[in-house]
């Protein structure tokens, strides 16, 4: 905190105002100049109406007015009456003046350029377009609240130049309560993609689009992480926020409309399609212990094409310094030089010269920077057919540290003349992203009319390895201590589609029809890397280890390569029985090269029971095929032995110990997903929605445990394992059924208070996740039904993490105040309790499991003020979580949770520990050097920032 207090005066006397809300998403018009007035007050009155909610001309009560004087950069608020008029007096006379309107269900609509004059009363009249979701239907007029399942809508361009963070996973994390992603630390790859999950399931059942199609995910396999271990998610961050208008999260199965992968739910990312303005965002901020410099510079602009049409492109550059919070080595649990002996301990550290302090472990953010582009473009060129394109590049160069080695454990793998007391290595990503989309649609837009949309999406992942500070000790004093290349993988995906749509006006109250087909074509590919950074050789001390410390990359073994395809057709039909009551039917069917094929439906209602209360619900069945990461991936290591090779690592489906061990070939995972709800609108300016759900998964994929010879395996595996040369084996394998429970809440209030505007949302998400079943193969059960703890066919870490390990409940309060130039924002999240087991002993050495560990509920808070400095630029000065919160640390959720090996108590282990083994208990694992486990709002505390946004061209 040394630096909160140097902060802190700054922070409280820049009180600053809310800035002027992104314009890409609102309707704009210009009025005619006149001449500058004069300093005597004027009237400004208007009515606002709706165009298409409720009929023409209905008047729109408790819409929101805000008019901004831009000489001054003042700006008042006014609240609509009945008869949905405004008024504002005491108004200088002449301009410019923006008008803009807003009203929850409605795109925002702003007027410029307007004057007033003394002598001459004005009078607007504004009519606004109902805000429409794409996601979750294919009718172009459904808002969120009349959906038939529930849809949160994120404002990304109004948020971004506010909020403390930049990265679209930290925007959900703070805005959708069903919305989980915490930075990883110590977690690999993980440690530079941020894994996601929605509602508590994996983050390979959330699927993304942007702008309606299908996005590609990464290469990255999960397997070291708090979410998401063993899954592959889609890379958010490789999108620059600057250029995203909203993100619609769709909070409900709908793999029947979509495809595979959309059993949790559906992210729809819409980029921003403004063919004028422009914005250039500039971030900086540092956390309170003076680490993880966060700094980003990005720029927008649209331009006209033709009449209609639109080019609007982003580029950004952004750079995420390292955090860490790590403490001091207790010399009986993690020494430096001697183990067990402090004394001799302490003269080693003097004779070289070091300190403990020298020995920090970094445990927290990696290093990271990002070069992003973004390009969204359509042209119409008659008014039956438009084109558009739209596609993304991304770079990100990553830096994150493992362990350190140290002679006092390891000394066989400390290289005297490199490293003598010990070094800690360095594993770097380098990620290449891109996507590519162009289509056509054809026929004319509106009732009535068939439409045809065509499309082609591309989208590529490549992320490769490299090391430093590190050696591969088997290579004694002749080891490079920087490796260029320690291998990698990649992932190619392409999506042909075809959709079909018409919207029947005279069909029962309105329906709408649409299928179409879709062919995709998928590769995976793991590359080999340098050999000296994973091979074995006999040039080092006696045990030292092969391959490069921290991470040895992927040899020869591990190479790999392939390849699938899959089609699918499908039916969407919506109908609106009668005005308060609605009904849609999907059906979905695919088939892929590789497993053969899948049927499925959804069915939802929606009724309007009385004027401010709706009820809703759905069902659907879906299904997620293994990702090709999950049935290709493995990752070997070759040891010389005695009679020849021996090999250990995760195996794929294809490999023939896989099918020796007879191991099931993966199969898909499939769903069925059952929710009910209530949209309540008691005024215009209230909304209330709340939604319980229930999902059923069988066959979810996981790891397996780390199986070897020893750990009480049956004999027939062991004896598998020794004729095909393993000591030790994972495998991807369906060994679960879960059911997921849980409610949604989502609340929002506007009024116009004082000369001001006052908005506040409360939202909250309870779930839980249990185990119905587990699908162990014969020849493992009793490897699971056993007393050992050591070592299961379902690791109980993984079991934990899929049941616990995402908060059980999240909770958002969110209260902003804007009048004049300034304006105050003040945000609460609640993050519930944590659980998860330790990772389990080595099993050769202990014989209990790991403990199980308890992380209790935290509440973070964000203040944040706002200055309006100019017409054009507006500054936002805040704290993220302003006091300064971490989640438990080891220790504690050690103490909070359950000991090791039945014991009642954490005092009672400890105390076993030491009279039978004769030291310090090191468990939790590694708490003495990684205090922190990355779960909840993650361990960085207090971070401080400035955001200036310039706006131009509006």
């Amino acid at each position: 905190m040394r630096y909160f207090t140097w902060y802190f005066p700054f922070f409280v006397t820049a009180l600053g105002g809310a800035l002027l809300p992104g314009r890409a998403s609102a309707q704009t018009t210009e009025t005619t100049a006149a001449p500058a007035g004069t300093a005597a007050p004027v009237t400004l009155t208007g009515q606002i109406t709706s165009a298409n909610s409720g009929g023409p001309g209905v008047a729109q009560v408790g819409a929101i007015a805000t008019v901004y004087y831009l000489p001054t950069g003042t700006r008042r608020t006014a609240t609509t009456d009945a008869n949905g008029r405004f008024v504002f007096t005491g108004l200088v006379a002449g301009g410019p003046y923006i008008v803009q309107v807003q009203q929850p269900g409605f795109r925002p609509q702003n007027i410029t350029n307007v004057y007033l004059k003394a002598d001459e009363p004005t009078d607007l009249a504004l009519v606004l377009n109902q805000a429409t979701v794409e996601v979750g239907t294919r009718r172009d007029d459904r808002t969120a609240l009349e959906s038939a399942v529930p849809v949160d809508v994120v404002d990304v361009a109004t948020l971004l130049p506010r909020a403390p963070q930049t990265d679209l996973t930290q925007l959900l994390q703070y805005t959708v309560p069903a919305f989980n992603s915490t930075r990883q630390s110590g977690a690999g790859g993980s440690d530079h993609v941020d894994p996601a999950s929605l509602r508590g399931l994996g983050t390979d059942q959330l699927l993304v689009l942007v702008n309606g199609k299908r996005r590609h995910t990464t290469a990255l396999v999960n397997l070291l992480s708090n979410i998401g271990l063993g899954s592959v998610g889609t890379d958010l961050n490789t999108l620059s926020s600057l250029g995203v208008e909203r993100v619609e999260v769709l909070r409900d199965g709908a793999a029947a409309q979509y495809g595979s992968d959309a059993i949790a739910g559906v992210m729809n990312i819409r980029l921003k399609s403004d063919n004028r303005a422009g914005s250039v965002l500039l971030n900086t901020g540092l956390t309170s212990e003076g680490d993880g410099l966060a700094t980003l510079l990005g720029v927008n602009k649209g331009f006209r094409l033709g009449q209609k049409g639109f080019l609007n492109l982003t580029a950004d550059a952004d750079y995420r310094g390292r955090t860490t919070r790590g403490y001091a080595r207790n010399p009986l649990v993690t020494p430096v030089f001697v183990a067990n002996d402090p004394a001799r301990e302490q003269a080693a550290l003097t004779a070289a010269g070091r300190t403990y302090a020298d020995y920090e472990q970094h445990n927290g953010d990696a290093r990271v920077r990002n070069v992003r582009g973004l390009l969204n473009a359509r042209v119409e060129a008659t008014d039956a057919l438009a084109f558009y394109a739209f596609g993304s590049y991304a770079f990100r160069r990553g830096q994150a540290s493992t362990a350190w080695v140290l002679p006092a454990r390891q000394a066989a793998d400390i290289v005297d003349n490199l490293f003598p007391y010990g070094y800690q290595p360095e594993v770097n990503t380098r990620i290449n992203d891109g996507a590519a989309t162009v289509g056509a649609v054809l026929g004319r837009s509106g009732p009535n009319h068939w439409t045809l949309d065509l499309s082609n999406t591309t989208g590529y992942n490549r992320m490769t390895y490299d090391l430093n500070n590190t050696v591969n000790s088997s290579l004694g004093a002749s080891s490079p201590t920087v490796f260029d290349n320690a291998g990698g993988f990649s992932f190619l995906q392409n999506v042909s589609n075809a959709t079909v749509n018409r919207f029947f006006d005279k069909v029962l109250a309105g329906t709408n029809v649409a299928f179409g087909g879709e062919f995709r074509a998928d590769r995976y590919q793991i590359m080999r890397g340098d050999e000296r950074a994973e091979g074995e050789y006999d040039e080092g001390k006696p045990g030292a280890q092969q391959g490069a410390q921290g991470f040895s990359g992927f040899g020869a073994a591990s190479a790999v390569v392939g390849s699938r395809t899959n089609v699918g057709a499908f039916l969407d039909v919506e109908a609106d029985v009668t005005k308060r009551w609605s009904v849609s039917g999907a059906l979905r069917y695919e088939n892929y090269s590789t497993f053969g094929s899948a049927f499925i439906y959804k069915a939802t209602t929606r009724v309007q029971a009385t004027k401010f209360l709706a009820l809703r619900g759905a069902f659907n069945t879906g299904f997620r095929a293994p990702s090709l990461q999950q049935v290709l991936y493995r990752q070997i290591t070759q040891t010389p032995g005695a009679s020849g090779v021996v090999y250990s690592g995760i195996f794929n489906n294809q490999d023939e110990l896989t099918k020796a061990a007879q191991v099931p070939a993966l199969t898909p995972e499939t769903s069925r997903s059952y929710s009910a709800g209530l949209v309540l609108t008691p005024a215009p300016a209230f909304s209330l929605t709340v939604d319980g759900y229930l999902i059923d998964i069988d066959n979810r994929i996981t790891l397996s445990g780390l199986l070897r010879p020893g750990s009480g395996i049956s004999p027939a595996f062991a004896q598998t394992l020794a004729n095909n040369r393993v000591s030790q084996a994972r495998f991807f394998t369906n060994d679960l059924d879960t059911r997921t429970t849980g409610l949604d809440v989502v609340a929002s209030y506007r009024h116009a208070l004082g000369r001001g505007q006052f908005t506040a949302s409360a939202a909250a998400n309870l779930t839980r996740t249990i185990t119905r079943r587990q699908n162990v193969p014969t020849i493992f059960r009793n490897l699971q039904e056993d007393d050992n703890p050591t070592t299961n066919y379902i690791d109980p870490r993984q079991l934990s993490l899929i049941e616990t390990g995402i908060p059980a409940s999240k909770i958002l309060l969110n209260l902003n105040y804007t009048q004049g130039k300034l304006g105050v924002g003040l945000r609460n999240t609640y993050f519930g309790e944590v659980s998860y087991y330790d990772a389990a002993p080595d099993p050769t050495v202990y014989d209990f499991g790991g403990y199980l560990l308890v992380f209790k509920p935290r509440v973070v808070t964000d203040l944040l003020v706002s200055f309006q400095a100019t017409k054009a630029l507006g500054l936002t000065l805040g704290a993220q979580n302003l006091l300064n919160v971490k989640p438990n640390t080891l220790d504690e959720a050690a103490t909070n949770g359950q000991a090791p090996g039945g014991f009642a108590s954490r005092a009672l282990f400890e105390q076993y520990f030491q009279n039978r083994f004769g030291y310090a208990s090191p468990f939790p694992s590694n708490r003495d050097v990684y205090p922190y486990a990355p779960v909840q709002m993650g361990y960085n505390g207090a971070f401080l920032y400035l955001k200036a946004v310039y706006n131009f061209g509006v």
